[in-house]
């Protein structure tokens, strides 16, 4: 589980460093459709709708993980799927064979299907060394001493990335 955290971390790193001194000002960010620079990344959180803004971080740090980072003005929604070389289905649970889990975050809490009771998956229908399209789902219990209180549920997650 910790070759996975730092995925996330090198995922957040990135997205961080991805960010300019451009002002969110000219769009309106309420909207929960696709505002995605690189494709599309939708899902829904806890029943309303949620989309990403900017450019969707995908990186394979090597030929068989993918982590994708994507953030909006409500949560940071982040995938980590290991054993991944091509169109497949990952269970999002951490268990010591995969590593993989889903994760999500807001100035709320933060919940990762890692935790204890978290499930998910991710299906992969195409990957490419450019292209990455699938969808996700996942509960995340709460991540202890983040201000989490409760489960948070993705469902219908969608992408179709470039890369």
């Amino acid at each position: 589980m910790h070759r996975a955290w730092g995925y996330v971390t090198l995922a957040l790193s990135l997205a961080a460093s991805g960010c300019g001194g451009s002002s969110s000002t000219d769009i309106n960010t309420n909207l929960p459709g696709n505002l995605v620079t690189n494709g599309t990344f939708t899902a829904t959180v806890n029943g309303t709708a949620w989309g990403a803004l900017g450019q969707v971080i995908v990186r394979r740090p090597t030929n068989t993980s993918l982590t994708i980072a994507a953030a909006s003005t409500t949560y940071v929604v982040n995938l980590v799927a290991l054993n991944v070389t091509g169109p497949t289905t990952v269970t999002l649970n951490s268990a010591p064979t995969n590593g993989s889990f889903g994760s999500i975050s807001s100035t709320a809490g933060g919940w990762n299907s890692g935790n204890t009771g978290g499930t998910g998956s991710i299906v992969i229908t195409t990957l490419t060394s450019n292209h990455v399209v699938g969808t996700f789902a996942f509960d995340g219990p709460p991540t202890a001493g983040t201000g989490a209180t409760s489960t948070i549920h993705v469902t219908n997650g969608k992408f179709d990335l470039t890369f």
